[in-house]
Order: C-alpha cells, then structure tokens, then sequence
C-alpha cells in the first residue's frame, strides 16, 4: 500500500496552495518575493554576527531556505553578488535533516511551511543563525526578523532583544527602516 510522507503530503498541499493564486496575485507574490530577496540580501550587509571576525578568509554568507522555497528563482541573483568582501551562497533545505544549519549564516522560513525548524524553538539559537521568516507570527515564535506584508509594501520587524541575547549587532540603518521592533 502507497503511504505519502507527511513531509511530501504538506510540500504538495503548498504547492496546491500557490498554483491556485490567481494570475493577478501570483504577480503581487512575485514583486512581494523579489523584494523580500532585496530584504535578505541587504541583511547580509546590514547584520554583524557574533563570530563573524574568525570566519575562514573564503567562507561564504550562506542564505538557507529553510522548507518550501517561494522565491522562485529571485535568489539565484544573490549568488552573482558580495557583502563584506564574501560571496552569497543559497542553499535550499526541505528539512533540518537534509544538511546542517551550521553553515547557514541565514535562515528564511516561508509562511507556506507547516512546521518550525527546530531551531525556532529553542530559546536563543545555539549557534549564530539569523532566523527570518515572513509569517505574521515569525516573531513571537521566536523569529529574528519578520518580513511582512502590508498593504502594497513589504515591511522589516525586528526582534532586537533577541538578536542581541543572540550576539548579533543590527545596523542603524536598518533599525531606522523597521516598522517594528521589539
């Protein structure tokens, strides 16, 4: 007897989910995802991470995506790019098991998925990981940085007690953009 993985069952039911987005929508989602793209992007500049000095000389800044992927191919752009002298890295995991969140630097975490990494639930992150996710509810979930929508702009919250706890420094220049801050 065929059993779907529930992994796979909730992957197809997101699927679904945006192939039923109407034309005029699916456009919206594409403007909303090129600028969230923009959004991680100028984080990788605009963060310091606390162990960013003892990185090797060639290491990459690692943007994960974390589960469903709803950027398309937007991210691919990032990977022609540099912030602080290092290359962009993107790398698409459907789960923590299919590779290590140590080598991620970033962690996006759509608001298509059904179930938090695991990281999200401890109460700070055990290694310097920033979490940033688009669903209203990323940041009392224990998020770093909320990319939401609202109305026809894509708005920047920051939980700045936490990413402090944390050990990471948030430039001026992105805390003066923020629409919210904890």
């Amino acid at each position: 007897m065929f059993k779907l993985n529930d992994r796979y069952w909730r992957i197809g039911i997101a699927l679904l989910a945006l192939l039923a987005v109407t034309p005029a929508h699916a456009e919206e989602l594409s403007r909303e995802y090129r600028i969230k793209a923009a959004f991680l992007y100028n984080l990788t500049k605009f963060i310091t991470w606390p162990n960013e000095k003892t990185w090797p000389a060639d290491a990459p800044i690692t943007i994960c995506i974390y589960g469903f992927n709803p950027f398309d191919t937007y991210l691919e752009k990032l990977s022609e790019r540099t912030a602080k002298n290092r290359r962009i890295a993107v790398r698409y995991l459907l789960t923590e098991a299919d590779g290590s969140l140590d080598s991620c630097q970033v962690v996006f975490v759509s608001q298509y998925n059904t179930a938090q990494p695991d990281l999200l639930k401890a109460p700070i992150p055990s290694q310097p990981v920033l979490t940033v996710g688009d669903d209203p509810d990323f940041i009392p979930h224990n998020g770093l940085i909320g990319l939401v929508a609202v109305g026809n702009n894509v708005q920047l919250d920051i939980d700045l007690t936490r990413a402090r706890q944390a050990g990471f420094t948030v430039s001026a220049n992105l805390l003066e953009i923020a629409h919210k801050i904890d």
